[in-house]
């Protein structure tokens, strides 16, 4: 989905739309996908602080 969404704007020339809609849940067969955390870990609370302070 999100690849079309980025490819959308080149394919029609800046005039397509595009909509869509959730359709439903499905168990998750084979390994559990997982992800990095790409923000800081907010229950490491003197970690996190350090780094929200930085931004401000």
């Amino acid at each position: 989905m999100h690849g079309l969404e980025r490819r959308l704007p080149g394919l029609t020339r800046g005039e397509g739309v595009l909509e869509c809609g959730f359709d439903r849940y499905e168990p998750v067969r084979g390994p559990i996908p997982e992800r990095p955390r790409t923000d800081h870990n907010p229950l490491d609370r003197k970690e996190y602080l350090l780094h929200v302070v930085r931004r401000v």
